[in-house]
């Protein structure tokens, strides 16, 4: 139950004996009249006189009302603002961060091919335990003789109030802001920081230009945050900030030269303004050799209340009770919040770009829809095609490979960019050849050979057969000549798989007729995934 005390205004006398009586047992309540400016002291002689209602007093006095004092004023601690709440339940806070899944190619005939459709596929998680790892107490003593004298002044109470609570009060808040003060140090001790070298502004000597660049890495930063990475937290998770939800650390010094350097120097102060909310550490608090500045979020603190209370003990022989004030909390640091350290100390971490080049690709590997290894395979199977790249550095993307299908005689046999083989009905082919290749480096390739087997079907009509002679990748064809019926100019178009003929160089459709009324030459080029055959006539030249 609250107390109605304003922690904004002084409470008299008066005012603090109706606050104690407004939340007392009804015995209390019975024995111990409602107090006002004329019957105080009749209500001081009751109190004095009956031991069991003097008692409550005291103890609703320094439990109730004190304590609520004493919580009213955790604004003295600049940090305080960043606990995250009252743990209610357990000694533990368990954070955790869920890492981004892996986009993956879709191939329709691919999903038929996998053989466990009900498997799992676990993005990265982490996940952090923030355990109670403050339990402090705070003694004070009442003394029933000073405490009674409290009464001989209009706000004598208060002033008593005060006397005895401040210390603890104080005590508990400044033991409160160096705990968290601490965690920068710890997070910089554990390498948990992001560094950004920048001039030493907190210097007496530093000069604008100094601040400027300095606001200007700070801003940029700010900037960058808004997006997806995982440079800038210790647990090296992908997470991003809102400009919003920012918040500056930064030393006296440091804020002092942005603000008379930076600011007022800036064309457009708007846009010199940091968007971030800003604290301010002495830099011994900081403990950081250099630091100037720490940007990251609210959420970097986990600090929470999990106990505070207060206990009496009364010494009846030396006329003083002992009170303890409680306070045990969780005083941590997230590692997944962006944490971005302003150092003049230390050089910048170096933000690297890892280009990935592959080296080497293994001989692909071809399954069946159970996933079994195969050396041979079926006409009219569906296969997977599997192979993997060594990178520089190691680690990189494994996909960066195409496939190449030869010794195919059927142009319905292909391998898929996903790495999908099909086998035609009608593929006369008595084996296969599947080369990967390297897709930044074509020289880098291996190669793997199955051999086919089952009933072939004909197709009707049965399609022309092709050759790899050379080994490309490339079918060989041989260009017919077109048929030039001379009499009436007219020139007959081969249909011919694998050949585009092209009349004076524009394209002409196969099995087409063209009239020629003057010298005309036709020639033939390869289509995709074919070549012209060695030494084959591929011009013609005619004249009606």
């Amino acid at each position: 139950m609250a107390v109605a005390v304003r922690p904004l205004r002084t409470p008299n006398n008066v005012e603090v004996l109706n606050a104690i009586r407004g939340i007392g047992s009804l015995d209390y309540q019975r024995r111990i009249p409602a107090a006002d400016k004329s019957n105080i002291q009749e209500v001081v002689n009751d109190l004095r006189t009956n031991r069991p209602a003097w008692n409550e007093f005291s103890d609703s006095l320094v439990n109730r009302i004190g304590l609520e004092l004493y919580k009213n004023r955790s604004w003295t601690n600049p940090l305080a603002k960043f606990k995250v709440g009252m743990l209610e339940a357990g000694d533990t806070i368990e954070e955790i961060m869920v890492g981004l899944l892996e986009a993956k190619r879709y191939d329709p005939d691919r999903d038929d091919l996998e053989a466990e459709l009900l498997g799992q596929e676990r993005p990265r998680v982490d996940a952090s335990y923030h355990k109670i790892n403050r339990m402090d107490r705070y003694k004070i003593t009442v003394n029933e003789v000073l405490l009674k004298r409290a009464f001989d002044s209009e706000f004598g109470l208060n002033r008593f109030l005060n006397g005895i609570l401040d210390a603890p009060a104080t005590s508990d808040n400044w033991d409160e802001f160096l705990l968290m003060s601490s965690l920068f140090k710890e997070m910089w001790r554990t390498n948990g920081f992001f560094k950004i070298n920048i001039p030493d502004i907190s210097s007496a000597t530093s000069t604008g230009d100094e601040a400027r660049v300095s606001l200007r890495r700070m801003r940029e930063v700010a900037e960058n945050l808004q997006f997806i990475s995982e440079r800038y937290n210790a647990a090296h998770m992908p997470t991003s900030a809102n400009p919003d939800d920012l918040e500056l650390f930064i030393t006296p010094e440091a804020l002092a030269a942005q603000d008379v350097e930076a600011l007022a120097g800036a064309f457009n102060i708007e846009k010199a303004n940091f968007s971030a909310r800003t604290t301010v550490i002495p830099k011994e608090h900081f403990q950081i050799p250099g630091a100037q500045a720490v940007l990251t979020t609210r959420d970097f603190f986990v600090v929470a209340d999990s106990y505070m209370d207060s206990r009496q003990f009364q010494n009846p022989a030396g006329l003083y009770t002992n009170y303890w004030l409680h306070h045990h909390q969780v005083i941590s640091a997230s590692r997944f919040v962006p944490a971005i350290l302003f150092t003049s100390a230390e050089p910048g971490d170096v933000i690297e770009l890892d280009d990935y080049e592959v080296t080497a690709v293994s001989a692909p590997t071809v399954k069946d829809a159970n996933g079994n290894t195969v050396t041979t395979v079926t006409r009219g199977g569906l296969y997977s095609v599997e192979s993997t790249a060594t990178t520089t550095p190691v680690g990189g993307d494994n996909d960066a490979i195409r496939y190449v299908l030869s010794g195919n005689m059927s142009e319905r046999s292909w391998v898929s960019a996903t790495g999908v083989l099909a086998v035609s009905p009608d593929d006369a082919a008595t084996s296969l050849t599947i080369t990967d290749i390297a897709v930044d480096n074509e020289f880098i390739s291996n190669s793997v050979t199955v051999a086919v087997n089952g009933a072939r079907v004909q197709a009707w009509p049965e399609p022309a057969v092709f050759e790899d002679v050379d080994g490309d990748g490339l079918n060989e064809v041989t260009p017919p000549e077109p048929e030039f019926d001379q009499p009436n100019g007219n020139v007959t178009i081969p249909s011919e798989t694998g050949v585009q003929y092209k009349m004076g160089g524009v394209n002409v459709n196969n099995g087409s007729t063209q009239h020629i009324t003057a010298a005309t030459t036709f020639t033939a080029t390869a289509r995709a995934g074919f070549e012209l055959t060695n030494g084959a006539t591929a011009s013609w030249t005619f004249t009606p």
